[in-house]
């Protein structure tokens, strides 16, 4: 059984049980092979606050001559800047972007979403993201299946695209410029996000096709339902061993990345 170690500084180790299936095996092969080229990059949640999208949306307006200036940032507003960075993203591309821009954008692209509920007083939730900035990875096979429900600890696969899948969509109601929006979790790339939280299950299948064909039906029957059904849901290759250590840190002051070890 493949299993991941990774550490924060002060914090405990956490074990990472990989699945021992193909997809298994080929991700925990992904991660090791980058880990050994490049250091992955972890943003701690607690960064991203509301003052601090203030500060990027002035650099993102004097920079990219964007509006992103906004008293509060709620799931609305924010779905409706994203699509500021779909439409940059979607010509040129991660790889494309200019150098002095690269950071901005990562960082502008993290803080959206980290500061959609628009809570004042920010605690880590959903999950532990590391990540490595290139476009290694691999096509995912078709018959994987998605699942409807994510719990604490699980480990799930990343979204490899700008864009988001059906169900962030349905859950952010971002139902303007579907075609531009929506991405399907068809590539593995290499990252790690771990689970803070059980995530309701989710059920609502028929409704989300509903208002799919309703607000971009060309979207709907140039995939299909059967497609968008599909790709409906989260990918999950593994979990944390030792839960209760992932509690610990999920209530840290401070997370810095330390290490990652891997053992077959």
């Amino acid at each position: 059984m493949p299993v991941i170690d990774l550490k924060f500084t002060d914090q405990p180790v956490l074990h990472l049980s990989i699945d021992n299936t193909e997809l298994g095996q080929k991700y925990f092969n992904l991660i090791q092979d980058n880990y050994k080229t490049q250091s992955p990059i972890f943003r701690d949640q607690l960064k991203y606050t509301v003052e601090y999208m203030h500060t990027l949306a002035i650099e993102a307006n004097e920079k990219l001559g964007w509006n992103w200036q906004a008293d509060t940032y709620t799931i609305a507003n924010t779905a409706l800047l994203h699509k500021n960075i779909e439409e940059l993203l979607g010509t040129v591309g991660f790889r494309n972007v200019p150098a002095e821009y690269d950071n901005l954008l990562h960082e502008l692209h993290n803080c959206l979403h980290q500061i959609q509920d628009n809570k004042k007083h920010k605690t880590r939730s959903g999950w532990l993201q590391i990540e490595w900035y290139n476009d290694e990875g691999f096509p995912l096979d078709s018959d994987f299946k998605f699942t409807s429900q994510l719990n604490e600890g699980d480990l799930k696969l990343q979204n490899p695209w700008v864009g988001h899948g059906p169900l962030q969509i349905f859950s952010e109601k971002d139902f303007n410029k579907i075609s531009q929006t929506c991405k399907f979790h068809n590539f593995v790339k290499p990252g790690i996000n771990l689970l803070l939280d059980n995530f309701t299950p989710f059920t609502e299948f028929d409704k989300l096709i509903k208002i799919f064909k309703d607000a971009d039906p060309d979207f709907v029957n140039k995939h299909g339902e059967e497609k968008i059904r599909k790709y409906t849901g989260y990918l999950v290759v593994g979990k944390v061993l030792n839960i209760n250590d992932l509690r610990i840190i999920k209530y840290a002051d401070k997370l810095n990345f330390e290490y990652l070890k891997f053992y077959e």
